[in-house]
């Protein structure tokens, strides 16, 4: 005969409080992302100025009017030129950077806190603060260039210099998270391997590439994966420093988001394009996964 197991009145407790504890958390992410989310999917088949009451359009938003819209591929290739550039060169600065600063030289402490200070302020305030270094006219970097005989050059105001100052205002601000990452990764490589690297006769290069690089890889690949999310989704230094400008030199697709959006009332068609967004992120992220991730260990 088959017994019926009894619960425990205190485990059956425990399961209770349990719940109780996380329900804040489960009913603040309900409200404030899973709602959302699931809203932005209905009005993407939707035209909706937020004035009016939706239309139906079904999937107009995604196939006539996205496929007319010249903006939204210029938008796209800004993107990915700011992906393509931003990406390799982020991860070797903190690989390099990390790799020094992992170190038992000194002052490492105090160069540690120095790059990590950008990560722990807001991104309109690096921009405010990178927009006005870089002014054309009485930046500071075009100040102390002047010493070398160099005229001031419109790092935000040219289409020569846009998206490259853009790039490196990015990788500036995400660099000492990236490094944070890499450097606990460095220092978790037994000391005992180097040791026996040397003995073998290393020089300090094969030692980085030989022992530190493999090791530290899946934190590397790490980094990685967050770097190509992010730079597909940057958006606020855009806004801050050339809004899409000059002419459609930095509109990236999340700016063009925006502009649907909050200038032009278009929500729907806002929605169809960030989902296209996520669409393209998604691809990007499982392809990394499956083949940049296919032999790392996390052991």
């Amino acid at each position: 005969m088959k017994t019926r197991q009894k619960v425990n009145p205190i485990k059956k407790g425990e399961n209770f409080w349990g719940y109780v504890f996380i329900a804040p958390n489960l009913i603040a992410t309900a409200i404030f992302v899973l709602i959302p989310i699931l809203f932005s999917l209905y009005m993407s088949f939707m035209k909706w100025d937020m004035i009016n009451p939706p239309e139906f359009v079904g999937l107009a938003n995604f196939t006539e009017k996205m496929m007319r819209d010249e903006q939204f591929f210029i938008a796209l290739k800004n993107t990915a030129v700011y992906s393509f550039i931003s990406i390799p060169l982020g991860v070797v600065a903190a690989i390099l950077v990390a790799y020094v600063l992992s170190g038992d030289l000194r002052g490492t402490t105090v160069f540690r806190s120095i790059i990590f200070i950008p990560v722990t302020l807001s991104m309109i305030s690096v921009s405010m603060i990178w927009k006005w270094l870089l002014n054309g006219d009485y930046g500071v970097v075009n100040y102390f260039l002047s010493f070398f005989g160099i005229d001031g050059i419109s790092w935000l105001g040219d289409e020569r210099y846009a998206m490259m100052s853009v790039i490196l205002i990015g990788i500036w601000k995400s660099l000492g998270f990236n490094v944070v990452i890499l450097i606990a990764a460095f220092k978790d490589v037994p000391k005992s391997l180097y040791e026996a690297a040397v003995l073998d006769g290393a020089n300090g290069f094969q030692k980085f590439k030989n022992v530190a690089l493999p090791l530290s890889a899946p934190s590397i690949f790490f980094v990685t994966v967050m770097s190509i999310i992010n730079s597909f989704q940057v958006f606020d230094v855009v806004y801050m420093t050339t809004q899409g400008g000059p002419g459609d030199a930095t509109r990236v697709v999340y700016y063009w988001i925006y502009q649907n959006a909050f200038k032009f009332f278009d929500m729907g068609y806002a929605s169809a394009l960030s989902w296209i967004v996520f669409i393209i992120i998604f691809v990007f992220t499982m392809l990394q996964m499956k083949f940049g991730g296919r032999n790392q260990s996390y052991d």
